[in-house]
């Protein structure tokens, strides 16, 4: 009967399992940086097709961690950098209390780096009128100042100087800034959890296609 004795030599087997190791965790990270590259690609063509401003794509963002090293624990972080863009993910209805007040297209956008509110537009321009219109949602309208009459022939054109001056007391035509209704249906418009599932659905196969064993 043939025997076999080994005989271990310090530190041999931590040595080994590095040599193991090393490759695995270059592998699983590569696969969850190549996965979430896709979900970062996919996920902003999916918000562009919705419509939605190259702002709006790039706040969608991708993390790998651990950072700058491997690990055979890598993970992504899929995340969007404006707080609210959840709602076109799943949709939602969002109702006033007791109304929302939605800006019309001539009203500023915004005073500063603040979206334009009526609250805001009071605090920063001045006052808005309200227009109650019996069976139509109502009216806010500010006083924009008239200017050599282009104001009657609808020519004048909505500006936030215009509409200082016209809270401010010059001569003065209304004219409506912000719509209230009680409650807008907002649909879903992206599909970055669908994105997200199909990157993860390749992930053995990004995983195969970086592993290198010696």
């Amino acid at each position: 009967m043939a025997r076999f004795r080994y005989q271990r030599k310090d530190g041999e087997f931590a040595r080994a399992m590095v040599g193991i190791a090393d490759p695995i965790a270059f592998a699983g990270t590569a696969a969850i940086s190549e996965a979430g590259d896709i979900v970062k690609r996919d996920g902003r063509q999916d918000i562009a097709a919705a419509g939605f401003s190259r702002k709006w794509q790039n706040a969608l963002r991708v993390n790998v961690y651990p950072r700058r090293r491997n690990s055979m624990n890598a993970a992504a972080l899929i995340y969007h950098n404006i707080r609210y863009a959840g709602v076109f993910e799943e949709g939602a209805t969002i109702t006033g209390h007791p109304r929302l007040w939605l800006p019309l297209k001539d009203t500023p956008k915004r005073a500063g780096r603040q979206k334009m509110t009526p609250a805001l537009y009071i605090r920063t321009i001045g006052p808005l009128v309200s227009i109650e219109r019996p069976g139509k949602p109502p009216l806010l309208a500010g006083k924009i100042a008239n200017r050599r009459g282009k104001m009657a022939a609808g020519k004048v054109k909505v500006t936030t100087s215009a509409l200082k001056r016209g809270g401010a007391g010059a001569p003065s035509t209304l004219v409506p800034l912000f719509i209230g209704i009680d409650r807008v249906n907002i649909r879903d418009r992206f599909s970055i959890r669908q994105i997200t599932e199909r990157a993860a659905a390749r992930l053995g196969a990004l995983y195969l296609k970086n592993l290198r064993v010696s």
